[in-house]
């Protein structure tokens, strides 16, 4: 009968114990972290992909990929301390796909995972994110901001397979829902980049691009002239 009790005890204080440990959030002298049960609804739902999206006013929002991208979950994030549920948004998009890059304030460049190519969500409606549709983009590896207005879209340059046509592509981004293919370099063979007055060196099967940016070129010169 004792050892019965003992029994009965421990397990009413571990019980106890848990109960306490469960309303605590893990923390130490620096962070504090909120685990998935103390978040909204929303942010416990499976999801593939995640954006953040900050507007002029300070507040932020996380959008949440859910239903293989049929839907994007929003939170309002702009207190950390109360994260609270926004709403649900439909999207008729072809798969799942990834955010792989911010375009102007309010719009990201997505890439569909089945490899059907490319598309834009806008935010500017943070409570209605829109898809719009995107020309036929060169699907290569590497994509990156350059510029104010601009993406550089590149393969990876492999010495060891001359016969792979390494690709570059420069897109015009300024307006995301219209997005413009500026130039395409087929055949590189190098990149060089001058960061002091921000050039770009490309070398192609057609010989050599450049891509200037004029106002680092301004801002380079006058520094030059001023220093000496």
């Amino acid at each position: 009968m004792k050892i019965n009790n003992v029994s009965t005890l421990l397990i009413a204080i571990l019980a106890v114990t848990a109960t306490v440990q469960a309303g605590t959030k893990p923390h130490s002298s620096s962070i504090v972290i909120d685990s998935p049960a103390g978040l909204p609804e929303l942010a416990q739902r499976r999801s593939e992909a995640m954006y953040l999206y900050t507007n002029g006013s300070g507040q932020a929002f996380l959008y949440l990929e859910q239903d293989q991208g049929k839907s994007l979950a929003i939170l309002d994030v702009s207190n950390a301390g109360s994260i609270r549920e926004v709403g649900r948004a439909s999207l008729a998009v072809q798969s799942a796909y990834d955010f792989v890059q911010s375009l102007s304030h309010s719009a990201a460049l997505i890439r569909y995972r089945d490899g059907s190519g490319f598309a834009v969500i806008t935010f500017k409606k943070y409570k209605q994110p829109a898809l719009v549709a995107a020309p036929a983009l060169p699907d290569l590896a590497n994509i990156q901001a350059f510029g104010r207005n601009t993406l550089l879209f590149a393969s990876p340059n492999n010495p060891s397979s001359p016969s792979q046509d390494n690709q570059c592509a420069v897109i015009d981004v300024s307006n995301p829902a219209k997005l413009k293919s500026l130039v395409a370099i087929h055949g590189l063979k190098q990149r060089l980049e001058r960061p002091d007055t921000g050039t770009l060196f490309l070398l192609g099967s057609d010989g050599l691009t450049v891509i200037r940016r004029p106002s680092i070129e301004e801002q380079y010169q006058y520094e030059s002239t001023y220093t000496n």
